[in-house]
C-alpha cells in the first residue's frame, strides 16, 4: 500500500428497538462493557487504521462522547451526529471529512459498529484491496441454494450460488469515489455504501469475510460474541 491516509467511519445508529433494549443498541453490554467500547477499542488496535470517526444516534451523542472520553479510546478524531437512516449517517460523516480537508486519495473504511468481532487481518486485506481497485467490500460466499420469488410468492428463478455473496462490513473506498457516490445518489434508498458505488459503475473487489463477523441484532447474538471472544483468548 502507499502512504494515503486510512480512515475508519464507525456507524453506531439504531435505537435498540429490534434488539428489545430500552436504549440505543451501542450501549448493550457485551460481557463487562458496552458494545460501543468493545468495537472501538478493537478498531483502535488495528495498525492499518490511522483515524476513527464515530457516528452516533443523535440523542445519545453526549453519552457516547463521555463514555469514549472515560475509556480513553485512541485514534478517535470526532464524534458525529447520525441521520435518520444508515445511508444518511454515512453521508453526514463523509460531508464532515470533506469539510475537514481529507484528501481525495485517502482510503475510507465504513464499518457497522454493531459488528464487534473485529479481525485485524480482514481490516488489512480490505484496505489493500481498496488501494488496488478503488473499492472493496467484505462478503462471505453463499453455501445454500438461492432463489428469487415473483410477486405472487412463487419461485421465479434460481440463482447461481457460486456468484452470490452475503455482504458485510468493512467496506472500503477511495474517498473521492465514495463521496461522489453519496452526493450523486443521495435520493436513492440503499442499505449499504457499496451499492451506491456500484451505481457509478466502478469496480468493487470482494474480500472474503468471515462467518464470525456477526452483526449484533438480537439478544442471542451476545452469546455468540462471547463464545467468539472466549475462543480467541
Amino acid at each position: 500500500m502507499g502512504s494515503a491516509k486510512q480512515i475508519c467511519i464507525a456507524l453506531f445508529g439504531g435505537t435498540g428497538e429490534r434488539f428489545g433494549a430500552p436504549y440505543p443498541k451501542q450501549f448493550v453490554k457485551l460481557g463487562d462493557e458496552p458494545m460501543l467500547i468493545v468495537t472501538l477499542r478493537e478498531l483502535s488496535k488495528c495498525v492499518d487504521i490511522d483515524e476513527i470517526y464515530v457516528v452516533a444516534e443523535p440523542s445519545s451523542r453526549n453519552d457516547v462522547y463521555n463514555l469514549i472520553l472515560a475509556k480513553q479510546i485512541k485514534k478517535i478524531k470526532a464524534i458525529l451526529r447520525g441521520g435518520p437512516t444508515r445511508q444518511d449517517s454515512s453521508r453526514l460523516a463523509l460531508e464532515f471529512l470533506k469539510r475537514s480537508g481529507v484528501p481525495s486519495d485517502a482510503l475510507v473504511m465504513i464499518v457497522d459498529g454493531d459488528r464487534p468481532c473485529i479481525d485485524p487481518e480482514l481490516i488489512h486485506r480490505c484496505f489493500v484491496s481498496a488501494s488496488e481497485s478503488g473499492a472493496s467490500v467484505a462478503g462471505i460466499p453463499m453455501i445454500e441454494s438461492v432463489l428469487l420469488s415473483n410477486k405472487a410468492g412463487k419461485v421465479d428463478t434460481y440463482l447461481d450460488r457460486d456468484c452470490v455473496f452475503i455482504v458485510q462490513t468493512p467496506q472500503t473506498f477511495l474517498f473521492s469515489t465514495i463521496y461522489r457516490a453519496h452526493m450523486k445518489f443521495r435520493d436513492r434508498k440503499v442499505t449499504d455504501d457499496a451499492s451506491l458505488v456500484s451505481l457509478l459503475h466502478k469496480p468493487i473487489s470482494i474480500v472474503i469475510g468471515s462467518k464470525d463477523n456477526i452483526k449484533i441484532t438480537v439478544p442471542e447474538d451476545v452469546n455468540t460474541y462471547l463464545a467468539w471472544k472466549a475462543k480467541k483468548q
